[in-house]
């Protein structure tokens, strides 16, 4: 999952920096947690998946976040 920004030069030069990345992310993430909540929450393996999808898509945004709050703090901001 890239945009087309992100793919020209390296991902760990363009992490932080890219909105579309980072709405990307976001939406990953809304769309685990409510596939998670939608099967129950329960321990069914259609539950135990969207809640893996979910964390993994709220692990993403979180790390765009931590590394866009950084760079702001450095002052490298593109």
């Amino acid at each position: 999952m890239a945009c087309d920004r992100c793919l020209a030069q390296a991902i760990q030069a363009k992490l932080g920096r890219c909105r579309q990345c980072a709405v990307q992310a976001f939406v990953i993430a809304l769309s685990g947690w409510l596939a998670w909540w939608g099967y129950g929450a329960d321990t069914s393996v259609n539950a135990l998946t969207g809640l893996l999808f979910a964390v993994s898509g709220s692990g993403l945004f979180l790390l765009h976040m931590m590394v866009m709050c950084w760079r702001r703090l450095l002052g490298a901001v593109s």
